[in-house]
Formats: C-alpha cells, sequence, structure tokens
C-alpha cells in the first residue's frame, strides 16, 4: 500500500457547482471541527465509498451533466490534483465498469459526481479521519509539495 495519499498527478475539469459543493462540504468540516479543504474531501470520499456506490452517483451525473439543463461551463477550470496511485486505479476500476454497460464516464466523472452527493457532515467527518488515520503523513506531505 502506498504511504502517502498524494503520489499521483493528474487533473479534473470541474465546474462551478463542484467548486461551490467541495466548499460547502468544507464548511460543515469545519463546524465539525475538522481543518480539511476540497483535496482532503475529494481523497476521503474516494477512499472512503464502495465502487458500486460511486459507479451509482457517477451514472446519475453524467445523465445530468449530458441533460439540457446540465451544468453550465462558464465557470468550469481544469484542477490539478495528487491523488494515492490506489485510489486512482479505484476510480479506473469503476470507469471501466461503466464501459461495460455501456456507459461513458470518465474520472472526473466520478470525482465531480462524489462532490455532488454531499453526503451527511457526520459521515464525512467520519471518512476524513478515516482517511487520516491510515494516511496520517498525508496532509504534511501535501503541505511540504506546497512550499517548496
Amino acid at each position: 500500500m502506498s504511504t502517502s495519499p498524494i503520489g499521483r498527478r493528474t487533473s479534473f475539469m470541474f465546474y462551478g457547482e463542484t467548486k461551490r459543493a467541495l466548499a460547502a462540504l468544507e464548511k460543515e468540516l469545519k463546524k465539525a471541527g475538522l481543518d480539511a479543504d476540497w483535496t482532503d474531501i475529494i481523497r476521503a470520499l474516494v477512499h472512503g465509498t464502495p465502487e458500486n456506490e460511486i459507479l451509482g452517483h457517477a451514472i446519475l451525473r453524467d445523465a445530468f451533466e449530458r441533460s439540457p439543463a446540465g451544468v453550465g461551463l462558464e465557470d468550469s477550470h481544469v484542477v490539478p490534483f495528487r491523488m494515492n496511485p490506489e485510489h486512482y486505479e479505484k476510480l479506473e476500476r469503476v470507469v471501466n465498469r461503466g464501459k461495460r454497460i455501456d456507459i461513458g464516464l470518465t474520472i472526473g466523472t466520478l470525482i465531480r459526481a462524489l462532490a455532488a452527493s454531499k453526503p451527511p457532515a457526520a459521515q464525512l467527518a467520519a471518512l476524513v479521519r478515516a482517511l487520516n488515520d491510515e494516511f496520517p503523513d498525508g496532509r504534511a506531505l501535501r503541505w511540504q509539495k506546497r512550499v517548496s
């Protein structure tokens, strides 16, 4: 198992609503006494959400994004991100499961779906704590990368 949750560089397309959803989740965690930013939230959601559940969220998200009422692209941008290789592989497995049932998902769709899933604050806090317990060095390493 990888020792750091930030081993692989990648990037995802974020829409304005994705950023707003993550900001709301971040605010809820702060109320619960956790200092977690949007990267911690995504990592925790990927780490703690079963693949079947990610697939379900992603199928619904993909249908929404393809609908006429879907997301607006005016506030979209690509966000660079570091991810544990095992978490990335987990998301790739979900994408491949979607392909087997003729649903063309991307890892970006999965990330946006998890952000939009808006888990209850207590559940999300438990996921963040579980991630921090398994990867206690993750936050320190992440900040070292930012500074250097």
